[in-house]
């Protein structure tokens, strides 16, 4: 009788089981690296390099950014992680804060950076809400790009000061001598940073790597619940194994009787 059986004398189940766990292993070990080492590893790389220049290509804007990046005086592979995390690269984002455009600029910040020469501040004092010419990607990065700026000659080149006070503003960096412990502001970081890396290195970002990025949270939950279902997969044949011994421990002692 083959009572299960393959060749060898293992179960069949067992072989799709070893299948089953060395995926998920193997799942695990990925998102691991990615969520731990990646982003350590992007980190120290963007306190040290971020500033350093490196032309964009094969996203969208790419000319456009390499553009208004140099004209700023800024790191292409930078400003072009910002626009990742702010808007995905799309020109008509919306914030629930009022915050647009590629670079989620604020109307305050249009006001501040005084605009640009065919879109002016007064243009949002209309009460049209947000002017058309605003949205505008040349518009929109030209006043992002120099906002940048400004922020990066206020910390004296630190970017990372720099990217942090984009997000949270230059008051709150300034109370914490550093990156604000904001869980929003320090997800923005970590998603500039990831995604800086593989614009720096490669000079573009795929779709792919954009995607993983945009949903970090969601693979660090998923790693917590595969570290999870490892340590079941790994203690079920430990237990079916002791199960299987204490019946047999069971049956010879009834035997003997």
């Amino acid at each position: 009788m083959a009572n299960g059986r393959r060749m060898g004398g293992a179960p069949w189940w067992l072989w799709i089981y070893a299948g089953v766990f060395a995926a998920t292993l193997l799942l695990t070990l990925g998102l691991i690296y990615l969520t731990t080492v990646q982003v350590r590893t992007a980190a120290a790389r963007f306190a040290h390099d971020a500033g350093t220049p490196r032309l964009v290509r094969a996203i969208p804007y790419a000319q456009l950014i390499n553009e208004t990046a140099s004209a700023a005086r800024l790191n292409p592979a930078l400003l072009a992680a910002i626009i990742s995390a702010e808007s995905a690269f799309d020109p008509r984002a919306r914030s629930a804060r009022g915050a647009y455009g590629l670079m989620q600029v604020m109307p305050g910040t249009w006001r501040e950076v005084g605009g640009t020469p065919d879109c002016r501040p007064r243009a949002f004092d209309v009460g049209r809400g947000v002017p058309m010419c605003a949205e505008r990607p040349e518009a929109n990065l030209a006043v992002g790009a120099a906002y940048l700026r400004r922020l990066a000659d206020r910390f004296g080149g630190n970017m990372v000061l720099t990217v942090a006070a984009y997000n949270a503003g230059t008051v709150p960096v300034l109370r914490y001598h550093g990156v604000p412990p904001f869980p929003e502001t320090m997800r923005y970081m970590r998603q500039v940073s990831l995604a800086w890396l593989q614009l720096q290195s490669t000079g573009t970002l795929t779709p792919f790597w954009s995607a993983v990025i945009r949903r970090f949270d969601l693979w660090q939950r998923l790693r917590g619940i595969l570290v999870v279902v490892l340590a079941v997969m790994l203690a079920l044949p430990w237990a079916l194994l002791f199960r299987r011994l204490e019946r047999s421990g069971v049956a010879w002692m009834e035997t003997g009787r």
